[in-house]
């Protein structure tokens, strides 16, 4: 968006488009990756031995505290250094 100020407000209207076709794409992507851990996690108790599914489940909670973070500086209105 930076590089498209310059160029005036066609080119500022073409990065707002583009931004938004991507964050369609991830927001689909993000959705598909939760919708499958409500179906993973109870089939991963079933699976592996309780020890296993907890250190997966520690893994998981990395993930999900990694997102926040990056929502919480990158993401939000008002973050520190938008994206």
């Amino acid at each position: 968006m930076k590089q498209a100020e310059g160029r005036g407000a066609e080119a500022r209207a073409a990065a707002m488009k583009q931004s938004e076709m991507e964050s369609g794409a991830v927001t689909g992507f993000s959705s598909a990756i939760a919708a499958y851990g409500f179906s993973f996690n109870p089939a991963m108790f079933a699976a592996m031995a309780v020890t296993n599914a907890l250190w997966m489940f520690i893994v998981i909670g990395f993930y999900a505290t990694s997102l926040a973070v990056c929502w919480w500086f990158y993401a939000r209105k008002g973050a520190e250094a938008p994206s």
